[in-house]
């Protein structure tokens, strides 16, 4: 079993106020399907990798305010996929108060879409 190894750097990444979600993905890649693990949505590419994710309750999951979320300075998401899970972690970085303060957040589910073993990271900077 091999492990296939994927970075790529989100295109178009956007934070709405209004609905508390962020988003960021790369036009690279062909939509294919979605896949929710707790508020976390990974927008699945026709060959199977992650093209995007959307962050649901943007600000809450990172304990900060919407004021804050809108000045990102960079996120990176970092998916490990096994045949049994899938995992994700991302890291955000904000500027408050002229420092850079970062916090993480993880959800994780059954791998039941059998997406292929791997690691694969999307970052974004403002």
């Amino acid at each position: 079993m091999s492990k296939a190894r994927i970075e790529r750097k989100g295109d178009v990444a956007d934070y709405d106020i209004e609905n508390d979600s962020f988003f960021t993905y790369t036009r690279e890649l062909k939509y294919k399907s979605s896949i929710d693990i707790d508020g976390i949505v990974l927008d699945i590419a026709e060959d199977n990798s992650i093209m995007g994710i959307e962050i649901l309750d943007f600000s809450n999951r990172f304990g900060i305010s919407k004021y804050d979320a809108q000045h990102y300075k960079s996120l990176a998401a970092e998916v490990t996929i096994t045949e049994q899970t899938i995992v994700v972690e991302i890291t955000l970085s904000v500027l408050k108060r002229n420092a850079e303060l970062s916090r993480i957040t993880e959800a994780s589910a059954i791998n039941s879409t059998n997406l292929p073993v791997g690691s694969e990271s999307l970052a974004v900077t403002a």
